[in-house]
């Protein structure tokens, strides 16, 4: 009797040690989400004072734009000739795959997160950069800037940022070449802009209105006499 369970002891240690070690090596940990923030915040003046912000032109009202993000965000300047009511960004790139840089990327899921740690998506934590948008909706891979303005003329900012850093040349996405090559990051992104009208527009629509008003009742008048 002593003898089997001198025998019986270690086989049961081997087995379940064996076991752990088997589960351990076949475990195969979750893909980790990428997050993905953008801000849109008045200009950044340590970047306007070494660059000239890029001019945003020839670009209408519900036209869509895409582009890879994480960079390093230069200024916009509107130049639509449209005041711009709010912006819509959609996330593209919903899995990232990356072998060739360390850490590895297999199939990791993209969507909009907290990157700079304040709990919140969308606005800015950095000391002169001021959110020109009120409101932040996050609804699927679309995020929705509105509740505010960015005159035509106006220069403002508009970075994305990424948990892990994706940006060329931020640590783990090897540095871009120089400029004017691409210096987009990898997760892609489609974007567009409502515009609100022009004060004098909407007077003048007001009072083209009331000129039709006029008129319709001066014609009734007339049909009457």
């Amino acid at each position: 009797m002593k003898l089997c369970l001198r025998t019986a002891l270690p086989r049961v240690v081997v087995t379940s040690i064996g076991a752990t070690a088997i589960a351990f090596l076949s475990f195969k940990p979750a893909n980790a989400v990428i997050f993905v923030e953008p801000l849109v915040t008045t200009a950044n003046q340590d970047i306007l004072a070494t660059r000239n912000p890029r001019r945003l032109t020839d670009i209408q009202p519900g036209q869509v734009i895409e582009y890879g993000v994480p960079d390093f965000a230069n200024n916009l300047l509107n130049a639509t000739g449209n005041n711009i009511g709010s912006f819509v960004f959609d996330l593209e790139t919903l899995a990232y795959s990356n072998p060739n840089v360390t850490p590895a990327f297999n199939n990791e899921p993209v969507e909009w997160g907290d990157v700079n740690g304040d709990g919140k998506i969308g606005y800015s934590t950095t000391p002169g950069l001021t959110d020109i948008f009120k409101d932040v909706t996050v609804t699927g891979n679309r995020i929705t800037f509105s509740g505010g303005e960015i005159s035509n003329g106006a220069v403002f900012y508009n970075p994305f940022s990424s948990k892990p850093d994706l940006r060329p040349g931020g640590g783990i996405i090897p540095p871009a070449a120089p400029l004017p090559a691409d210096q987009d990051g990898p997760i892609r992104v489609a974007s567009y802009y409502t515009a609100i009208p022009e004060p004098t527009s909407v007077f003048a629509l007001f009072f083209a209105g009331l000129g039709a008003v006029t008129i319709k009742r001066n014609q009734i008048k007339a049909r009457r006499t």
